[in-house]
């Protein structure tokens, strides 16, 4: 008797366990054992609304909390530079058109623009004896794409 009941239990305890545990698509590796990191490009994000069918991800929100980043990953050159983060410190006229002196404000490092030299997240549209006119591309908070222009000022007087 005592025989079958120790066997009932090892059978129902080993049930459990088996039942427990996960099937071969749901189990994790351990931390142990790590896949390879492979450098490819990242792939780009789907937009809200152009999901499957025509339909949005009722899971994603369509208001964007932060939007992009503050700023650019890069760290160095025009491309780099948020409009933002800009100070124009003089304006350079040259045979080849005027030069805008500007300054990031971020890293401290001066750079020349010309009219339709791209930063991170615009460029310039034109550049006047004492102004620099900048289109900025602008991202509002339910993901719609449009522009402004923005002008920067040189606080000394040209000369």
């Amino acid at each position: 008797m005592k025989a079958r009941i120790l066997v009932f239990f090892c059978l129902i305890f080993g049930l459990a366990a088996v039942a427990q545990t996960a099937p071969p698509s749901q189990k994790v590796a351990p931390d142990s054992v790590k896949a390879p990191i492979a450098k490819a490009a990242p792939a780009p994000a789907a937009p809200a609304k152009a999901q499957a069918h025509g339909k949005r991800d009722p899971f994603i929100s369509p208001v964007r909390e932060g939007g992009p980043a503050g700023g650019p990953n890069c760290t160095v050159g025009k491309k780099c530079l948020a409009i933002d983060t800009i100070q124009l410190r003089g304006i350079v006229r040259a045979q080849s058109g005027p030069i805008a002196v500007v300054e990031s404000s971020t890293r401290k490092v001066t750079y020349f623009l010309r009219e339709s030299d791209s930063v991170f997240n615009g460029y310039v549209v034109k550049i006047t004896a004492d102004s620099v006119m900048f289109r900025e591309n602008v991202m509002d908070r339910t993901g719609k794409q449009s522009t402004r222009e923005i002008v920067k000022r040189v606080s000394a007087p040209p000369v």
